[in-house]
């Protein structure tokens, strides 16, 4: 009888790094970034993407991801609970406004669920 090899889930680092990656090209690249002067939003993005992937593949909680981030416990609840909808609004617009938006935790949260969908329509 073959042997059924469970794959290793992916590092925590590693996989934080794809939704990293995958988000910076949701918001047009690192040049889209440069050109609407959105650098800013890199830092935030970087948080997010570890507390989308610890609250969606790791199952931590909010108290775990926060004290992880160094962030608080209302900040990281703001971050993981963003409006995916409200930040692709966001995206197309050309100046930033002031409505109050999490961008990146929307825009992690939609990096991961296109990683998601890309490794399902792969598999």
């Amino acid at each position: 009888m073959p042997v059924e090899i469970t794959p290793q889930p992916v590092d925590l680092d590693q996989r934080a790094l794809q939704v990293f990656l995958k988000a910076i090209e949701l918001a047009g690249g690192p040049r889209g970034l440069i050109e609407r002067k959105r650098l800013t939003w890199l830092p935030s993005l970087m948080e997010a993407a570890y507390a989308v992937v610890l609250e969606a593949e790791h199952h931590r909680s909010v108290d775990e991801i926060a004290r992880f981030l160094g962030l608080s416990t209302a900040a990281t609840r703001n971050l993981l609970r963003a409006s995916t909808e409200a930040v692709k609004e966001r995206l197309e617009q050309e100046e930033p406004s002031e409505r109050n938006v999490h961008i990146a935790g929307g825009l992690a949260r939609l990096a991961y669920e296109a990683l998601q969908r890309e490794a399902a329509q792969a598999g």
